[in-house]
């Protein structure tokens, strides 16, 4: 039964790398830019929604949850979009012709969420419930939440419309032009800076979306969104910096990774399986698997 439950978690787990790795991969894709507070932006993302809860329960009462959360969510789903775009119009986009500027100034930014969750709440975890109740068991023994469910399905819905719309649409096509050659798009009339900022605001959605799916049901605190970060960024090295099917399939490899590590050596050690993975590609394949110039 080992093998069924590597392949249940394992695939949980890949549900949410893909959401983080696919918005970090297309911010760099486009621009060629680094957001580290991208992991912030789950952090946010959970914490509005705890605070949006804690706020509507005593006045819808705890019987009325299932609106509470669904309220909650789209709160949290508008202030990270809104942020995202803030991001880069106030941050990104004033340094976007020096890169490290940008790590620089999205790495403090992140520091600085952090810091306002501790600030605002307190350094304490706290504990956000599910809003899909139950637990599921498979093959007889493998039992789990019934809301990892929610995220799998989510992830998949959510990243075949994103795909969907990078390839098909209008605005998709223009971030995929924007992301071979930035001066040739300006040159056929493309808004460079109009792309560049809708790519933020989908990667910090697709964030948001997997705080909602995935924080629900587990703790939250000031310090997650560093491991987010990690997590996110080493995906998308893994599969390739600007390859969205790079970043989807990195996220599935990786999910299956630490967790086959959580089962056959031990947890701790499975937190390290990201670093591994950063250090063994960035010399043996700096591009990742499928990566290449241009966003795929």
């Amino acid at each position: 039964m080992l093998l069924e439950e590597i392949l249940i978690f394992g695939t949980m787990q890949g549900a949410l790398l893909a959401l983080l790795a696919l918005g970090f991969s297309l911010v760099y894709g486009v621009g060629g830019l680094l957001n580290l507070a991208h992991g912030a932006f789950f952090l946010v993302t959970a914490y509005i929604v705890y605070w949006t809860i804690l706020f509507l329960t005593p006045i819808l009462g705890p019987s009325n949850y299932p609106l509470v959360f669904a309220i909650a969510a789209v709160v949290g789903l508008s202030c990270i979009l809104t942020i995202g775009a803030v991001t880069y119009l106030g941050l990104m986009k004033p340094l976007q012709k020096s890169h490290i500027g940008v790590v620089l100034v999205t790495f403090a930014m992140a520091f600085f969420f952090e810091q306002f969750v501790k600030f605002v709440g307190d350094p304490k975890t706290h504990y956000i419930a599910p809003f899909v109740p139950g637990t599921v068991t498979l093959f007889e023994r493998i039992t789990f939440s019934a809301q990892l469910l929610a995220l799998i399905f989510g992830s998949v819905i959510l990243v075949t419309l994103v795909t969907l719309f990078i390839s098909k649409s209008t605005i998709g096509k223009s971030i995929r032009a924007v992301s071979q050659d930035l001066e040739a798009a300006k040159l056929v009339g493309i808004n460079t800076d109009m792309v560049m900022m809708t790519s933020v605001m989908i990667s910090a959605l697709l964030v948001g979306f997997a705080a909602v799916l995935y924080a629900p049901g587990n703790y939250i605190a000031p310090r997650i969104g560093w491991g987010y970060l990690l997590l996110a960024f080493s995906v998308t090295i893994f599969g390739g910096m600007g390859s969205i099917p790079g970043s989807i399939l990195g996220a599935y490899v990786m999910g299956y990774a630490t967790t086959l590590t959580d089962y056959l050596i031990n947890p701790s050690f499975s937190q390290i399986v990201p670093l591994i993975v950063i250090l063994v590609m960035l010399l043996v394949r700096p591009q990742g698997l499928l990566g290449k110039k241009g966003l795929q």
